[in-house]
């Protein structure tokens, strides 16, 4: 899981924060090849129609993945993508404590990040508003995800997703460090 020599696309952050169902609408209707799994992250190759360079999608669920693995990266070409669930407050936390500070240090400084907050459609809802406020805990504000996109200078984009609802991810594409992303 080492080495870039085309595009790579890191998706990086806590089990069950909505990693997979950002990968399929960021590579919908591309072919994605399994090519390994090892110590909590996988490695795809993705194949975009008419194209021919070779793009990598790396999912990490485990922040000691950074650590422990030599990762190259070209910061010039590479994005990263750090995803929490709004309705998992600690999944944020992660993201601003644990994932953004350890991907900077062990694997890029420099690199293009988006922050991605999934489940957009749990946060009024009231089942986990309740079991939330039980814990002394709310839902992930818009505010918060704000607050941490403008502490980091290599941020570039943020946003919120749900069911069926990637509004950046909706147009036919998206630009990042001069890659063209297929999104549809």
């Amino acid at each position: 899981m080492q080495g870039t020599s085309g595009y790579t696309a890191f998706i990086l952050g806590d089990c069950q924060v909505g990693k997979t169902s950002l990968a399929r609408r960021i590579f919908k209707n591309c072919d994605l090849i399994f090519v390994s799994s090892v110590n909590g992250a996988t490695e795809y190759q993705v194949s975009f129609e008419g194209s021919e360079s070779k793009t990598k999608f790396l999912e990490i669920r485990n922040s000691a993945f950074l650590t422990e693995n030599a990762i190259l990266c070209d910061a010039d070409r590479d994005c990263a993508f750090f995803c929490y669930a709004i309705d998992d407050p600690e999944s944020f936390q992660h993201v601003a404590e644990t994932w953004i500070p350890l991907f900077r240090e062990h694997v890029c400084d420099r690199m293009t990040m988006v922050l991605i907050g999934n489940k957009r459609d749990l946060r009024h809802n009231a089942e986990v508003v309740r079991n939330l406020s039980e814990r002394g805990l709310q839902p992930v504000s818009m505010n918060q995800l704000t607050e941490l996109y403008r502490r980091h200078d290599t941020i570039r984009f943020f946003g919120e997703g749900g069911r069926h609802y990637f509004p950046m991810f909706d147009q036919r594409s998206m630009v990042v460090n001069g890659t063209i992303l297929n999104c549809n």
